[in-house]
């Protein structure tokens, strides 16, 4: 699997994701990548979205999904798509992220 770009990866940790507070939240994925940050970050990308999974404390996708009527028409229950949105646009619009 490849890994998330170090550009990639400097955006996810800026707007929708923390190692540490990932893995405190989730006590699988702290058994799993305790101390393995990509490996965590992978998760989060490839699967930790599609589940609606919290990464950092200022980014909740399910109520960032329930406030935006117009990202809830665009995406429907598409929930990465959400985080992508967030990540691409939302937050330099000045979205909530929860």
């Amino acid at each position: 699997t490849p890994k998330p770009s170090s550009a990639a990866s400097d955006v996810y940790k800026r707007q929708v994701y923390d190692y540490n507070y990932y893995i405190s939240k989730y006590s699988d994925l702290k058994a799993a990548f305790y101390g393995d940050d990509t490996a965590a970050l992978r998760h989060f990308v490839e699967c930790g979205m599609n589940e609606g999974r919290q990464a950092k404390d200022s980014f909740n996708v399910k109520k960032y999904k329930n406030r935006y009527n117009d990202l809830q028409n665009a995406f429907g229950n598409d929930l990465k798509s959400y985080y992508m949105h967030y990540i691409g646009s939302g937050y330099k619009e000045g979205r909530k992220g929860n």
